[in-house]
């Protein structure tokens, strides 16, 4: 094959764009706490798609997104907590919570057909993107975290968000945190270690309940496609520490802003293909 051709091929193709996916989530997935499924989700959708992959696309792009979060979650957490950023007693109190919510999400992504999952996943994401418009640095309203068990409840149902949509869970952890007035440096940090706890568990559970489907992709365990994964993890794991220390040097207003421009464009066409096409 001539170069000219391999580079325009789709294998080329996907590789650099799963490169730049993993490259955009890792650093966000540090900056903000997010986890990076923001990006991962739509990104790996519309690539899916492209090839022809439509019935499974949005299944296996929550799995896989869930999977490459354990890593790039992970390496994103010791950056924030090697700057003292993460909140050890708070993260052991959302560990109960965070458990049931993400079987309950597992098991409820089971029953959501490709389409319903799409428009929850875009219904989320717009309405966190509006909350943080809305509000901007001016997020906190109660002066402390709640006490049990609503602590644990309110953690159940962002775990159980965040596996259902194949989130880290950080954009509704990082508010909920914020809103119970924790500084914010100090939630994104707590919220990055949340996010491998949520994903290793949501991604087990999409590799089991992709087995009974028909529609998964080559090379895929369940709603987990390995090759996917793998080209995501070559970047998202070395810019994850990047966006963390940046976290604690620069003011994140502005690619807030962007992120939260983002979030909108993205979901608002998902939401448009869900009632149109």
């Amino acid at each position: 094959m001539h170069i000219i051709e391999y580079l325009t091929s789709d294998l080329f193709i996907a590789f650099v764009t799963l490169l730049s996916l993993g490259s955009i989530a890792g650093f966000l997935a540090g900056l903000l706490g997010i986890g990076g499924g923001a990006v991962l989700v739509p990104g790996l959708y519309y690539m899916y798609t492209h090839f022809g992959f439509s019935e499974a696309a949005m299944h296996t792009a929550v799995g896989t997104s869930l999977l490459t979060i354990l890593l790039t979650g992970t390496a994103s957490a010791r950056s924030h907590h090697k700057l003292g950023a993460v909140d050890i007693p708070m993260l052991q109190k959302f560990i109960p919570g965070i458990v049931g919510g993400v079987i309950i999400g597992s098991i409820l992504a089971l029953y959501l057909s490709a389409g319903a999952l799409k428009a929850s996943f875009a219904v989320l994401q717009i309405s966190f993107a509006l909350y943080m418009l809305i509000r901007g640095n001016k997020i906190s309203i109660y002066p402390t975290m709640p006490s049990q068990p609503w602590f644990s409840i309110i953690a159940a149902i962002n775990a159980a968000l965040a596996a259902l949509m194949g989130v880290g869970g950080g954009v509704q952890n990082v508010i909920y945190m914020t809103i119970c007035n924790v500084p914010l440096a100090r939630a994104i940090g707590t919220a990055s270690a949340l996010g491998p706890v949520i994903a290793v568990l949501g991604a087990i559970g999409f590799m089991i309940i992709g087995q009974s489907s028909n529609a998964t992709l080559p090379y895929s365990t369940g709603f987990v496609h390995w090759p996917a994964f793998f080209c995501i993890i070559l970047t998202s794991v070395v810019t994850a520490p990047i966006g963390a220390k940046l976290t604690h040097q620069l003011p994140t207003k502005k690619l807030k802003n962007f992120f939260t421009a983002f979030i909108f464009i993205i979901s608002i066409k998902m939401i448009y293909e869900v009632l149109f096409k």
